[in-house]
Parts: structure tokens; C-alpha cells; sequence
């Protein structure tokens, strides 16, 4: 008796998986936004947003530099986070990885204090 009821069940679940066709199908709608824009007269101007990311970059890039032993990698930007990733030749324990990562990220929030940044070093 009770494997009849969880075969009925399970077919009656399964009845309402294919009760839509796929001609009668409606797409839902998806709504979508711009998410950061700078306006003005009416019209959307990206290159002074491109502009200033390029120039954060260029200033975080530099300010690794001028470290004796560390080389930027790569910098990304999103939105209000920033990622740098460094090399170095130097090996460092997990501790003294930390308290570097930690310098670089105080040397660069003096610089660019309008993101939230993010170093990882890794060794080359």
C-alpha cells in the first residue's frame, strides 16, 4: 500500500514538470540596469571614468615599485575594490607575507583612499 502512494506521488509530481510545452513557453522578463554612470548634459561620458581608473592604476603600480624587491603584477579595478597582485624573489613565511601584504595595502589606502584594497604577494 505505501509503495503505491509514493508511486502515485512521484507521478503526480512529475505530471507538473511537463504540463508547459515548449510552444507555449513565455521568456520571463529580465530587467536590467546600468550600474555606475557619470552624466552630464544628458549623456553618458565613460572616457573620464576610464581615465581616472587607468590613473589609480598607474598610481598603485608606481607606489610598488618604489619597494625594493616587489614587482606589480597585475591591478584590477572593480567598482569600489581593488586587487593588486605582486611578485617577489624574496621568501617569506605566512606571517611575514601577512605583515607585507598588510604595508603594501597601508602605502596604497594613503594614496587611493577611495577603494577598498586588496594585495596578495606572491613569490616569483
Amino acid at each position: 500500500m505505501a509503495k503505491r502512494l509514493i508511486c502515485l506521488f512521484l507521478i503526480a509530481s512529475l505530471a507538473g514538470c511537463f504540463e508547459e510545452s515548449r510552444d507555449d513557453a513565455k521568456p520571463h522578463p529580465i530587467e536590467t540596469r546600468q550600474l555606475s554612470t557619470t552624466e552630464k548634459g544628458g549623456h553618458v561620458n565613460q572616457n573620464d571614468d576610464r581615465s581616472s581608473v587607468t590613473a589609480d592604476i598607474q598610481k598603485a603600480k608606481e607606489a610598488v615599485w618604489k619597494m625594493n624587491g616587489y614587482i606589480p603584477h597585475s591591478v584590477f579595478i572593480n567598482g569600489k575594490d581593488m586587487w593588486v597582485n605582486v611578485h617577489t624573489e624574496y621568501t617569506l613565511n605566512h606571517r611575514e607575507r601577512m605583515e607585507k601584504e598588510s604595508e603594501i595595502r597601508d602605502r596604497l589606502l594613503k594614496i587611493l583612499p577611495r577603494y577598498d584594497i586588496h594585495v596578495k604577494i606572491d613569490v616569483k
